[in-house]
């Protein structure tokens, strides 16, 4: 799974459960998912690629607008960790980001080529 596309939450979804009905049994209750939706604000003082907790939003986080806009708007997590659907790629800026989570570089707004 290490070479997952991971630019369509859906597409993942989808792999899993092709996965679960080749082997015929359920490794985790996917119908059973929970939506959780964070709120962000925008503070230009953070640092690209950064997250802070925001004091006025609860369970809210602040981060600059580059971060924000290379965000994915959906993403897939499976269990208590991100480790297993992990794609890291190295941007032409020489930072490495996981593909999980960014449709952009948020360090400089390339585009991530796959």
């Amino acid at each position: 799974m290490k070479n997952l596309n991971h630019r369509d939450p859906h597409e993942t979804l989808e792999y899993i459960k092709k996965l679960q009905n080749e082997v015929e049994t359920s490794a985790f209750e996917i119908d059973r998912r929970e939506d959780i939706q964070v709120q962000f604000r925008v503070d230009e003082s953070i640092g690209p690629g950064m997250f802070k907790p925001d004091p006025l939003i609860p369970g809210g986080y602040k981060a600059n607008s580059l971060t924000l806009r290379a965000m994915r708007p959906n993403i897939f997590v499976l269990g208590e960790s991100t480790q297993d659907l992990s794609t890291p790629y190295e941007c032409a800026c020489g930072k490495e980001i996981d593909l999980q989570f960014w449709k952009l570089c948020p360090y400089c707004a390339r585009s991530v080529s796959t």
